[in-house]
Parts: structure tokens; sequence; C-alpha cells
């Protein structure tokens, strides 16, 4: 049944108190979705003293997730790409709050917020009320309890985490190029992330035998291990094989049915047995929720640690507790299959919570989910793009590449800069990202 009791109880507050009662939505994630709902709710909202938009994230910058993997092989600027939350808290007309959740009270309608990272500072911690909560804090690469995964691997995660990569990177390419000796990658999943990651190791070797490093790309062994039958399973078998074909045209070493049973400080051990060594070490395999999830309170959680959340992406059993994104697990009616971790599904639930909200909030029923599949894309660095479009009814699914897939990949990019920025700052920044080409090093040389 669908739950009346919100808009009926500030309806009964405002009539008691003589005044509006203000209801107070916390947005916990400033991803793809977390930052696309709370940049629209803001706005709508605006000047409405009846409604409190807040946005909690522990990354004072927002970055484009799918561009993670160029910031950690520094063939993209994170400093120049980012959006500081102060500022897009500003223009929109939410309320920032800096800090990771860390505890919720479903009863109470109460979260923990927490910020651990400050230097010099102890923990602190602070309490935050809601009427509304949308959880949205994304998810992490599955170790899958692989002996070794977490001490001596990189993740992709985050903006934190890719950071430390690009910092791994250029220690290890400085290093060797200075000895001489061969620089050693090995990436584990055959996903679009390890893919694009490898692509863009490759794409760095080459730019930088253009600032002094002639020798890179000669010295540089990119092997990427893929526990399955093929890479970019979720492709068609055609696009697949062409991706593979242009990563091993780029020097990348491919290496099917490959399963990693011990990650070392040399390297990956693996189940056919032998070592895949490797100074540089980057797991990218699997998709879990992000392990806080299983110490909240309230929330009724998939195997996988995901929550699970209903036809209206509201969190089983509970009437004011919403999720989406990477962390949610929604699979749709008669589908045999959860929707995937990806941008595009992000970026709808987000549009669809927009919507769904307003009407939570007037005590109306509230619609249904319904995700469309426009297809997947992965992009090989400078290298050009690869993608398919979704089968539509009696039309077949398409296979994309060349510039119409790298034409493709851009736009998704700015459509998600418009949102956020508007039409006319949206513009102005991709007149910046333009002139930033020109002026700026295609790779990062600090």
């Amino acid at each position: 049944m669908v739950d009346f009791a919100l808009g009926s109880r500030f309806k009964e507050d405002s009539l008691r108190t003589g005044r509006v009662a203000q209801v107070k939505i916390v947005i916990v994630g400033a991803g793809i979705a977390g930052l696309m709902l709370a940049t629209r709710l803001g706005r709508r909202f605006r000047g409405d003293t009846s409604v409190d938009v807040r946005l909690v994230d522990k990354a004072p910058i927002h970055v484009w997730k799918p561009m993670l993997h160029s910031f950690a092989a520094g063939t993209a600027h994170a400093h120049s790409e980012g959006m500081p939350l102060v500022a897009q808290a500003k223009r929109a007309g939410f309320t920032y709050f800096p800090g990771a959740i860390c505890g919720l009270d479903a009863q109470a309608k109460t979260l923990e917020i927490e910020i651990d990272d400050l230097p010099g500072k102890d923990r602190l911690s602070h309490t935050l009320d809601y009427d509304i909560l949308v959880i949205a804090i994304g998810s992490t690469a599955n170790d899958f309890s692989v002996p070794g995964v977490r001490e001596h691997c990189h993740f992709i995660d985050d903006l934190a985490s890719a950071e430390a990569l690009n910092r791994a990177v250029r220690a290890e390419l400085v290093e060797k190029l200075a000895t001489g000796d061969r620089v050693e990658a090995a990436i584990v999943g055959g996903g679009a992330t390890g893919v694009e990651f490898a692509a863009d190791l490759a794409s760095l070797a080459s730019i930088g035998a253009h600032f002094g490093a002639a020798g890179l790309p000669a010295q540089l062994k990119i092997t990427l291990l893929n526990s399955g039958a093929r890479i970019l399973d979720a492709f068609p078998e055609a696009t697949s094989s062409d991706v593979q074909s242009q990563l091993e045209a780029l020097g990348v070493e491919v290496r099917n049915g490959a399963r990693v049973v011990r990650a070392t400080d040399a390297g990956f051990e693996l189940k056919e047995g032998g070592l895949c060594a490797a100074p540089l070490r980057v797991w990218a395999a699997g998709v879990r929720a992000p392990a806080v999830l299983a110490s909240l309170g309230g929330l009724d959680l998939a195997p996988s640690g995901h929550i699970l959340v209903d036809q209206h992406l509201r969190a089983a059993g509970t009437p004011d507790i919403f999720a989406m994104g990477d962390c949610a697990r929604h699979t749709p009616a008669g589908a045999e299959r959860a929707l995937p971790p990806t941008g595009q599904v992000a970026r709808q639930q987000a549009d669809f919570l927009f919507r769904a909200l307003q009407a939570h909030l007037k005590g109306k029923a509230l619609p249904e989910f319904q995700y469309t599949d426009m297809g997947s894309l992965v992009s090989l660095s400078q290298f050009g793009a690869y993608g398919a479009l979704a089968k539509r009814g009696v039309l077949p699914t398409l296979a994309l590449k060349g510039w119409p897939a790298k034409l493709a990949h851009k736009l998704f990019y700015r459509m998600h800069q418009f949102g956020l920025y508007g039409p006319l700052s949206g513009t102005v920044v991709m007149a910046r990202d333009g002139l930033d080409r020109i002026v700026r090093p295609t790779i990062r040389l600090d």
C-alpha cells in the first residue's frame, strides 16, 4: 500500500502551529545520482522555506565516476573536471554537509555522520535528522575474499583511490625510466573499468613519449587478467572481440580465463598455476555495496550488501527511505536480473525520484520506476570507443565504433554537466574544457 502519512502529517502540523512545517530531505552520496537529485530538488524548492534539501558526502569535490580510470592513469585532471560541492550547493540552492554516513536510526529518523580525515584532528561526528532519506553512496570493487587483495592492490572506487593509484603510477614510471627496467602493471577485471584503465595506461605511455620519455611505450608491460571467457561480457560478442583486438594492438596482453587466487607484493597467483608478476597491481573486478550499509539498522540488504528497493525505489519495509544508483538493488517486474550498476541507471533513477519525491511530499501515490536501456559504451582513451545501442522493438542491437561511439560517449558526459550547471553555465564550462585542451598538457606532469 502507498503511504500517505508524510503529506498528511505536515499538513496537520501546519494547521496546528499556524506556520508551514519544514520537510528535511537528506541525500547521502554526491555521485551521478545523488548530486543530480540534490541539484534539481534544490532548484525546485529554492526560496521555499517548507522544504530543506541537504547533501552529505565525504569528498568535497564531485567527479564523473566513469572518468576515475583516467584520473588514475593521469590522462585527465580531476581538479579541472571536478565540481566543488560547496559551490554547487550555493548555485543550486541546497546545503552541503561534509562527512560519511556511519549510523542510522530509522525509527527516530536520524543518521550519524562522521569526518575522520582531518589532519591532526580526532574523528568528528554529528547527527542529522530527516523526514525523507535518499541513500546513493555508490559501490566498491568486490575482492571476492581473495587473500591479499586488500593489502596489495590499488582500486578505482572513488577520487581518493584514483589519486592514490595515480601517485603510484607516476612513482613507478619515474623509477623505471631512471633505471631502464620494464614497467609491469597487472589489472584484474575484464569489465569496463579494467579495460578502460588498460587503454589509459597505454595512452599515457604513447603521450609520454613526447615529453622526454621516448622509450616508455616499449618499457611498459600491461596485463589484463579476466576470469571470464571474454572481456566486456555485457556487450555483444563482436564488440568484445573488437575491443580485445584494439587492446592487443596497443601492447596489452589480455588473458581470459585467468582466475586469481591470491595477491602478493610480487603479483597475482593464478588458479591454473604460475605468477603474473607486477609491482603495480590494480583490482577492478566485481562490484559490491559499501560495507557500511551492513552496519546500518532498518535496511533490507541483498547478499551482495546492496539495499533492496521496491518499484518506487523505496527501501523495503521503510516509508521514507529511498535508495538509488550502485548501492541499490532493483529488479524490474518480470526481469530475471537486477539492473546493472551503470551511469545511465543512476541518471534515470535520479530523474524518477525528483518527480516521485514531489508526489510523496503531497501525500500522493508514488509512481513506479521504469528503466529504459539505451545501450552501453566503452572508451579506449585516444584510441577510439565502442558500444552497442539497445534493441528497440523490431530493430536489433546496433554496434557502434569509431567516431559515432566516441561522440555518444562525450555526449553522455556533456548531458551530465549541463544537468548540473544549466544551459548557460554548461556552455561556458564546455568552452573552458576546449581551451584547457589547447593550453594544458594532455597528461599530468605535476
